[in-house]
C-alpha cells in the first residue's frame, strides 16, 4: 500500500499540525472570553492509522482518513458550542461532507452520543505562513463537546467496555434513560448560564440608571466594584486565582457587617477614599478594597465575625495602607486598628520563636 509507506514521512507533519491547531483554537477561544474545561490535541500513531484503514475498508486512505490530527474542545455549557463552531468555521476551511453534528443526526425518539465534529484544513491564506509550511491540504478533526456530553461519550462510546455493544434490553433501556437525563441537564445548565448573563446585564443597566437597591451576591458585588473603579478611575489589581470562592466569602462578611444591598455598600465607601488612595498611590484588589471599607468604618465589627479567616494586616508589607486607614478612620477606630495589628504581630512573633518540644529534651 503506497499510503502505508508514506505514513512515516507524514506523521511528523501531522504532529506539528496537531500542536499548531491546538494552540490556534486555544487562543481564539480565550480571545472570545469563552470558558472551557480543556482543549487537547492528539495525533494517531501508525498502528492506529492502519487499524482504522482496515476497519473502514478505505480504498483511498490518503483522502478518506481525516482524523490523524485531532483536537477536542470540552466546554461547560451547550450554548457555547454554537459560539465555538462559528469561530471554527470562520478560522479554517471546513470539509462539509465529512463534518457532522451528532446531536442533529439523532432521531426524535433517540438519545445517545452527542458531539460536533468538524473536518478542516488550514486554508490557503494560513498555509502560506512560514510556520505552517508543508502542512497545506492536511486534514484535521475538531470535536466540540460539553462536559456532560464528554462524560457520556467516555462511558458509552469511547472508553468503557461495560457500556459498549448491545446490552440486555432492560439495561440498554435504562442506559438511554440516563443519557436522556444528561441531555436535559445539559440544556438546563445552558439555560441557567444564559439567565446569569441576562442578570449581569440587568444589574449593570440598574447601576447606569442609578438604581442600587439590589441584593448583594457574587455577581452584583463584582459588577458594582468594577463599575465603581471605572467611574472613579481607580486601578483595581487583579484578584488571585480562587476568585469565586473569595467573592463568596466577601458576600458573607458583608452580610455579617449588616451590608446586604449594593445601596448600603455604596453608603459605606468613605467619601475621600479615592482621593486619599491616589495621593498614597495605594492599590488593592476587590477583596482588599471592600474589606478596607469595612475596616475604616468599624474594625471591631468586621474582626469579631466568626467567618473572618484572613490575617488582618502586616504593616511591613504596605506602609501606605496604614496611612490610608489612619487618615480615613475615626480616632477611636484607628486605636482599635493599631491594637489589632500589634496583637497579630505579637502572636506571629511568639509563634515564630516558640521553642520546639525537642529543645526541652
Amino acid at each position: 500500500m503506497d499510503f502505508e509507506r508514506e505514513i512515516d514521512d507524514l506523521l511528523p507533519k501531522y504532529r506539528l499540525l496537531t500542536a499548531s491547531i491546538e494552540s490556534i483554537i486555544k487562543n481564539l477561544i480565550e480571545q472570545n472570553n469563552i470558558d472551557y474545561l480543556s482543549i487537547s490535541g492528539r495525533t494517531k500513531n501508525k498502528e492506529g492509522i492502519l487499524e482504522k484503514i482496515k476497519r473502514k475498508n478505505y480504498k483511498n486512505p490518503k483522502t478518506q482518513i481525516t482524523d490523524i490530527s485531532g483536537v477536542r474542545v470540552i466546554l461547560f455549557v451547550e450554548s457555547d458550542i454554537k459560539l465555538v463552531s462559528d469561530i471554527i468555521e470562520g478560522s479554517f476551511v471546513v470539509d462539509r461532507l465529512n463534518s457532522s453534528n451528532k446531536d442533529e443526526n439523532l432521531s426524535l425518539n433517540q438519545v445517545g452520543y452527542r458531539s460536533v465534529h468538524f473536518v478542516c484544513d488550514l486554508g490557503e491564506q494560513r498555509s502560506t505562513l512560514p510556520e505552517f509550511q508543508g502542512l497545506e491540504n492536511l486534514k484535521f478533526e475538531i470535536q466540540i463537546r460539553t462536559v456532560l456530553q464528554h462524560a457520556w461519550a467516555e462511558m458509552a462510546h469511547d472508553r468503557s467496555y461495560k457500556f459498549r455493544g448491545q446490552l440486555p434490553s432492560n439495561i440498554q433501556r435504562r442506559l438511554y434513560l440516563h443519557a436522556g437525563l444528561l441531555e436535559i441537564a445539559d440544556k438546563g445548565f445552558s439555560e441557567l448560564a444564559t439567565e446569569i448573563d441576562d442578570y449581569t446585564r440587568s444589574v449593570n443597566q440598574s447601576y447606569e440608571a442609578g438604581n442600587l437597591d439590589i441584593e448583594i451576591n457574587s455577581i452584583s458585588l463584582t459588577e458594582f466594584i468594577q463599575n465603581w473603579a471605572e467611574k472613579n478611575n481607580y486601578p483595581l489589581e487583579d484578584a488571585s486565582e480562587n476568585v469565586n470562592a473569595q467573592v463568596s466569602e466577601l458576600v458573607v462578611e458583608l452580610a455579617g457587617f449588616g451590608i446586604k444591598t449594593i445601596s448600603q455598600l455604596s453608603d459605606l465607601i468613605p467619601s475621600r477614599f479615592v482621593q486619599k488612595a491616589k495621593e498614597l498611590n495605594f492599590r488593592t484588589n476587590i477583596f482588599g478594597l471592600v474589606r478596607n471599607f469595612m475596616i475604616i468604618e468599624d474594625v471591631e465589627k468586621i474582626m469579631n465575625q466568626k467567618n473572618v479567616k484572613w490575617t488582618f494586616y502586616d504593616p511591613n508589607e504596605d506602609p501606605d495602607e496604614i496611612k490610608l486607614l489612619r487618615d480615613l478612620s475615626t480616632e477611636e477606630n484607628f486605636v482599635n486598628i493599631r491594637r489589632r495589628i500589634d496583637e497579630e504581630m505579637y502572636e506571629a512573633e511568639d509563634h515564630e520563636y516558640a521553642p520546639d518540644d525537642d529543645d526541652f529534651i
